[in-house]
């Protein structure tokens, strides 16, 4: 019984060791066969090209578009001269927005409160749509960070400061900058708005309220993790449209907005600051400073995030 076992064990080793064997050959055979050939006979795996994206050519002095994904890890999409100090108009609002939240905490802001709109503070400059107080208006606080964060009010910029005392909130404002690591930013006010009479002649610039594209992402990222409302609230549907702004833009499937800054003065031009998230939960930093007109803060957006969506 043992010696039939044995027998068929051998048989078995015999045959599998042949077809081993025979398996190598045939992948030995085809090998040689395609070396044989000429090599432009040889069939290979062809891998795509991978896809280049055409250049963008945008009409403003700065452009900048950073992804932050979950983790907090970045990575710049576009950029163009983004070290470059350049006024930022009402995207001034962001911070101004951001030390009002901050000092909640101390008790020297309270959203439910009542303010009252000063003489000084509705002498501000209008704006074109929606925003401009008359003295003596008592409005709540929160109401005026959606007057200033959705219609760029500088009246309610103003009127916020003044809880404080604006030289004081001006002061918290550099500070907060430097904190931050915003090494070319500086304000002067918490509107945005030109010093009366002066212009901007590069050389000028400690005299308006400046900084970087690369400043204002940072300054973004703060306000996402500390404050995202501010973000929230720039979003709100109000009953009187923003003129070029968010609005005005054609957002791709893959993106939603979390919400953005418009900014227009004859010297800073036009500037726009938006926040996007795409389908990974990654948020998009999209800078634009330095635009001809407040139209073109716009059509310039809109050619940077088409241009990130190819």
């Amino acid at each position: 019984m043992n010696l039939k076992l044995f027998f068929l064990a051998f048989l078995l080793s015999l045959f599998l060791w042949g077809g081993v064997n025979y398996f190598q050959g045939s992948l030995e055979n085809i090998f040689y066969a395609q070396i044989s050939q000429p090599l432009e006979e040889i069939s290979l795996v062809k891998i795509p090209p991978k896809t280049v994206k055409p250049e963008l050519d945008l009409q403003a002095k700065a452009a900048l578009a950073v992804r932050v994904n979950k983790s907090g890890n970045e990575k710049k999409l576009f950029s163009q001269n983004i070290n470059q100090p350049l006024l930022i108009a009402s995207l001034t609002k962001l911070m101004t927005a951001a030390i009002v939240f901050e000092n909640t905490t101390e008790g020297d802001y309270n959203f439910s409160s009542l303010i009252t709109v000063s003489e000084a503070a509705a002498a501000k400059e209008d704006v074109p749509v929606f925003g401009n107080l008359r003295e003596e208006d008592a409005l709540l606080l929160e109401r005026a960070l959606e007057l200033m964060l959705i219609y760029s009010s500088n009246d309610a910029a103003f009127a916020l400061s003044e809880i404080i005392g604006s030289e004081n909130f001006v002061d918290r404002m550099n500070q907060k900058a430097q904190s931050l690591g915003l090494e070319n930013t500086h304000f002067i006010n918490p509107t945005g708005l030109d010093p009366e009479g002066m212009h901007y002649e590069g050389n000028n610039i400690e005299y308006f309220n400046h900084a970087t594209a690369k400043d204002l992402t940072k300054l973004t990222q703060y306000i996402l993790k500390e404050y995202p409302r501010i973000f929230e609230i720039s979003l709100s549907q109000r009953p009187y449209p923003v003129e070029n702004g968010a609005s005005d833009l054609v957002i791709p499937e893959e993106f939603k907005i979390l919400g953005g800054k418009t900014g227009y003065t004859d010297e800073a031009g036009g500037c726009m600051l938006l926040v996007l998230e795409n389908e990974k939960g990654s948020k998009l930093i999209n800078v634009i400073l330095g635009a001809p007109s407040p139209e073109t803060r716009i059509t310039e957006t809109q050619k940077l995030i088409d241009w990130l969506s190819l």
